[in-house]
């Protein structure tokens, strides 16, 4: 191809470095001029001027745009770090129940995973998680109203007991619900 069309500036534009690499020095060997050779990086403009020549121009802000429904580049580091968490280890939901006034817990909590293998509360790792929970519950501190505590708890405890028995760290979702 580069012998029927013999270009004056040639830009490799595909394939890893080194395949680009080799790709201008088989231009250079069908007679394209050294100098008119560019291997370039993304953001890397090549300038053609009115006379004919080329040079590169100033790098630009280039990368990836992330596409997430409807937005464009909107897709923040944040994001992006907790849904590689989700797929590669699933997520992990407590639900509690505690009783408003005395902040005693009502009924058994319940726990609802997805993508997390060990799936129902006969797994001795579940039913063990459940009792992680009871227990974080049982030793509130000085007082269980503080439901932002509580949840902290149940999350750090349920998260170190998954990584110690699992080594994966799902996400972890403390519910508690006041009646």
């Amino acid at each position: 191809m580069l012998g029927l069309t013999k270009p004056k500036h040639f830009i490799p534009i595909h394939g890893e470095f080194r395949m680009q690499v080799q790709h201008g020095r088989l231009a250079i060997e069908t007679g394209v001029a050294p100098e008119n050779v560019f291997i370039i990086e993304n953001g890397t403009p090549i300038e053609i001027l009115a006379d004919g020549s080329a040079r590169r121009g100033s790098p630009v802000t280039a990368g990836y745009v992330y596409v997430d429904g409807l937005s464009v580049g909107d897709v923040g580091e944040i994001v992006l770090r907790d849904r590689k968490a989700l797929a590669n280890d699933g997520m992990f939901m407590v639900v509690v129940t505690v009783d408003k006034q005395t902040g005693n817990i009502v009924g058994r909590p319940e726990i609802i995973t997805r993508g997390f293998v060990h799936l129902n509360e006969k797994d001795p790792i579940m039913a063990e998680a459940i009792d992680r929970v009871m227990a974080s519950i049982q030793n509130p501190g000085d007082h269980i109203s503080e439901i932002g505590l509580l949840k902290s708890q149940i999350k750090d405890g349920v998260s170190r007991f998954l990584y110690e028995q699992t080594k994966r760290r799902p996400m972890v979702f403390p519910v508690v619900v006041e009646v």
